[in-house]
């Protein structure tokens, strides 16, 4: 009871009239804080500098109460939302900023979509940490989410912006454009409203400047001569570096899948001479690669697959620290080479055991090291070329170091892909019908037969190099017969680095290895063989199967037995008959003290050797269609399964 009314108190509160809110959404309202004007906006409502949920309630004779609840301590906006074209799949991001109710100012940070409308996601903690603070309760969460979204679209849609993280051609608005750093080259000229983010570090040096005029291309055609002639006693280097920029945006028409291995002794200037292609592309020096082998394998494999249509380097292939690091770095640049090859990344589940897509290498590679990798396979997708410290010609070298600073050679790039805008439809069909005919014409002349994967190495670079002269001819840059004089030094250059791609097959190939390893085993005294009849010395050259010349003062000079027994020595056939399991465990051993062991299983090996001619003889296998490449032979008068080989074929 009161004293002036002498009612309950409680009549008195339910009986009281509450005050409408005003047009503009201010106003009293219970529960509120008292710091600032309320503002409205559906159901919700800022106040006091933070967001609150405006709940309706059965109250008064009305039944039209309404209670505020609190979200959180803070006001923020989506300013803007960003889709990340990554090549693989889009994501969205919101960017989004804010103040805290006492006046602290937020600072802007990107939320992936999927988090701030995850109804199990806590972004405003991961993105704010301690500096927000979100009331509990799920309700809470998903109003506070529903509540940021109405408010960042008062004043209409949220602003949104595509994102591309790659280079490259893309088809945008029905028209072929060239991705890169700076925007998009297109027919008519370089667009810097098309957004190209490539991430941190040297990567986000892909950026190429307006095209040239044709009076500056033509100008800059003299770069063409210097590469070309940048090492004058090797013009197969220069013809490869040349074939490799001019084949590199082509990757659109027919995808690359080969890399050029520069390799040599330290300072034959191998970063120096392959930064000029690259700089083809961006603001690069022998100092600025995009990745090297010290960068983590998904690393390089992110950003070759970023680097699409355009060269990417990856710099100081050297496994010399011991034997555990150089197994390491062997099995990146393994990793590296077969996705190139292969054209296809590591294969990924997502949590549900979904396939996701997998980045795989869609640029023209170039690898410098002081090494090479292993496995015959390897540098059969490769184009070796070899530097010594006095190939490169300094003079010629410093004349396109100068050039590349000036932006020569990514202003002559950017004409270049300016000019293909309007011909990459056409080109998608002519330049593999050309890459084969050149291959065909290679396999047919027998101008790169080092290894099968070699014809179509060269096919693609020749035609690359076609479709640049023709570029530069129709620019008026060169004449007809200089285009076709280009065209023709590079072939030859070509035809001369492909010869000499016979001798690193050579070295690779693990038949001649296991032949290389088995002399080893006996002219060091780790194996030997013994006559197939009397188990003693073989009567022809002993020495050369593993026996050594002992003196003996009653028997005279005789012959000693060296390591353990792996086959035997057929005098009368020039034969010599090998046990598989002993033979194979032998040389394994010995390959290991060498630090590279026999990567081919038995099986594999013996059929290698088989395919190669270097077994004599074999049976016929009445349970399947191949040969049995163990036969019979008598032994000490016993019948054993061994492997045949000429005797002549492991004397050579």
């Amino acid at each position: 009871m009161t004293k002036r009314t002498e009612k309950p108190v409680l009549e008195l509160v339910n009986n009281a009239t509450k005050p409408k809110p005003s047009k503009n959404g201010s106003g009293g309202g219970s529960g509120g804080t008292g710091k600032g004007a309320e503002q409205r906006f559906g159901d919700y409502a800022i106040i006091g500098g933070a967001f609150h949920q405006i709940k309706a309630v059965r109250t008064g004779p009305d039944g039209q109460g309404f209670v505020e609840i609190p979200l959180c301590d803070f006001i923020c906006k989506i300013t803007e939302e960003v889709t990340h074209d990554d090549g693989l799949h889009d994501q969205a991001f919101l960017r989004v900023e804010g103040r805290r109710k006492d006046g602290l100012s937020m600072p802007l940070v990107d939320v992936p979509a999927s988090k701030f409308y995850s109804t199990q996601g806590n972004w405003v903690n991961e993105a704010y940490g301690t500096l927000a603070f979100v009331f509990p309760g799920a309700s809470k969460r998903d109003n506070l989410r529903a509540a940021i979204h109405l408010y960042s679209t008062l004043a209409g849609d949220v602003p949104r912006r595509h994102v591309f993280k790659f280079t490259g051609w893309k088809q945008i608005g029905g028209e072929w454009q060239y991705l890169t750093g700076s925007g998009a080259i297109t027919s008519d000229g370089l667009r810097d409203d098309v957004q190209v983010e490539l991430g941190q570090g040297h990567m986000s040096r892909y950026r190429l400047p307006v095209p040239f005029q044709p009076e500056a291309v033509k100008a800059a055609a003299g770069l063409v001569s210097d590469l070309l002639a940048i090492c004058p006693n090797k013009r197969q280097i220069g013809a490869a570096l040349l074939a490799a920029v001019a084949r590199a945006p082509l990757g659109e028409c027919l995808p690359i899948d080969f890399a050029v291995f520069i390799h040599g002794m330290t300072g034959a200037k191998k970063s120096a001479i392959t930064a000029i292609p690259l700089a083809f592309f961006g603001d690069f020096n022998a100092r600025r690669f995009p990745a090297n082998f010290t960068d983590t394998d998904n690393d390089i494999e992110v950003k070759a697959f970023q680097a699409k249509d355009g060269i990417f380097v990856v710099d100081d292939f050297k496994p010399s620290v011991n034997q555990s690091e150089a197994a390491k770095l062997h099995a990146k640049a393994e990793r590296l080479i077969r996705n190139t090859g292969n054209q296809a990344g590591r294969g990924r589940r997502g949590s549900e055991l979904q396939a996701k897509a997998a980045p795989h290498n869609r640029s023209m590679t170039f690898i410098t090291g002081e090494d090479l990798p292993k496995g015959q396979s390897l540098l059969g997708r490769l184009l070796i070329l070899e530097l010594t410290r006095v190939d490169v010609d300094c003079e010629t070298l410093t004349r396109l170091q100068q050039a590349v600073e000036s932006g020569g050679p990514a202003g002559l790039m950017a004409a270049y892909l300016q000019w293909l805008t309007q011909r990459l439809d056409s080109l998608k069909q002519a330049f593999p019908e050309k890459v084969v005919s050149l291959r065909d014409f290679a396999l047919h002349g027998g101008y790169a037969a080092s290894h099968p994967r070699a014809p179509e190495i060269f096919a693609n670079l020749v035609a690359g190099v076609a479709v640049f002269a023709e570029f530069l001819e129709s620019v008026g840059a060169i004449g007809s017969e200089q285009a076709a004089e280009m065209v023709e030094s590079v072939e030859s250059g070509l035809m001369q680095a492909f010869n000499e791609q016979a001798d690193y097959q050579t070295d690779q190939d693990e038949t001649e290895r296991f032949l290389d390893l088995l002399r080893a085993l006996f002219a060091s005294g780790n194996a030997h063989i013994a006559c197939r009849l009397n188990q003693g010395p073989p009567p022809s050259r002993p020495h050369t199967w593993g026996w050594r010349e002992v003196s003996d003062p009653v028997c005279g000079k005789d012959y000693r037995p060296m390591g353990n027994c792996i086959g035997w020595y057929d005098d009368k056939t020039r034969e010599v008959w090998l046990q598989q399991d002993s033979t194979y465990a032998e040389i394994q051993r010995l390959a290991k003290q060498q630090g590279e062991a026999v990567l081919l299983s038995p099986t594999s090996l013996w059929r290698r050797l088989y395919e190669k001619g270097y077994i004599t003889q074999t049976e016929r296998d009445p349970k399947s269609s191949r040969p049995r490449l163990r036969v019979k032979k008598i032994i000490a008068g016993s019948n054993q399964r061994v492997m045949v080989l000429s005797a002549e074929k492991i004397e050579a």
